[in-house]
């Protein structure tokens, strides 16, 4: 992502996964996106207040429709990625795929998703502290900080994917870690490296922080396959992955 996109936090509204899968359900049926957005926002109509576009309503809507309907430019090969998936998919790998448009199209939440797996990784556990701490250091001390850090850790929460921990302050992931599929896992991959904003070696990618609740299982010979990927073997054996 380019440094414009990254001073644009974007992701300052708490969503439900239900309310997403609302909205590919009406991108999967071809409808265009001024539709959509007409259908949304009577769907959140009496669940989020207001009437205009500065209020709840309309801010969350922004938020809905920049996941699925109206993504960034740099995100529409992997919304047609995800998109072919959808159908076949179901039960808890669904929200692997929102959680790939979620990381691929709102850079904030993919910076708050990648702090919150190391910290697990680390210590078993992610304190609020510790992450507001690790992501002021990229996004600066803003005054909104922490509240939409907050609206990132609740809306994992309401996914099912981050739970309280004992310890105060704390939290921890799912209870066992979602298993999806090989084709989920190659868009979860591709979200990861769009939100990186560069090439990753593959080493790093099935198992990186912010795939935290998921259990991917994909190797470099199914990313070699996929025109979406460029992988690059190099001089010590291990390979290289960009996308193409």
């Amino acid at each position: 992502m380019s440094m414009p996109e990254r001073a644009r936090i974007g992701f300052d509204r708490t969503i439900s996964s239900e309310w997403m899968d609302a909205a590919v359900a009406r991108v999967m049926a071809g409808e265009v996106p001024v539709a959509t957005r007409k259908f949304l926002w009577d769907f959140l109509e009496g669940v989020e207040s207001g009437t205009t576009n500065n209020s709840n309503r309309g801010k969350t809507l922004t938020v809905l429709t920049r996941i699925w309907v109206s993504v960034p430019k740099q995100a529409e090969p992997l919304k047609h990625a995800a998109l072919k998936c959808v159908a076949s998919t179901s039960g808890q790998a669904r929200i692997g795929l929102h959680w790939a448009m979620v990381v691929g199209t709102h850079p904030f939440f993919f910076d708050v998703a990648t702090h919150v797996g190391k910290l697990i990784k680390l210590h078993g556990y992610a304190s609020r502290s510790q992450i507001k701490r690790r992501m002021m250091e990229t996004w600066g001390d803003r005054s909104t900080l922490e509240r939409t850090i907050q609206h990132v850790l609740r809306s994992m929460s309401r996914w099912g994917l981050l739970r309280i921990a004992q310890e105060h302050g704390s939290l921890i992931g799912p209870p066992q870690r979602i298993e999806v599929g090989n084709e989920v896992g190659q868009v979860l991959v591709q979200s990861v490296l769009l939100g990186h904003g560069k090439g990753l070696p593959f080493s790093h990618l099935s198992d990186h922080p912010a795939l935290f609740p998921f259990s991917v299982q994909v190797t470099a010979r199914d990313l070699m396959r996929n025109p979406a990927f460029r992988v690059q073997r190099q001089g010590d054996q291990s390979d290289f992955v960009e996308l193409a």
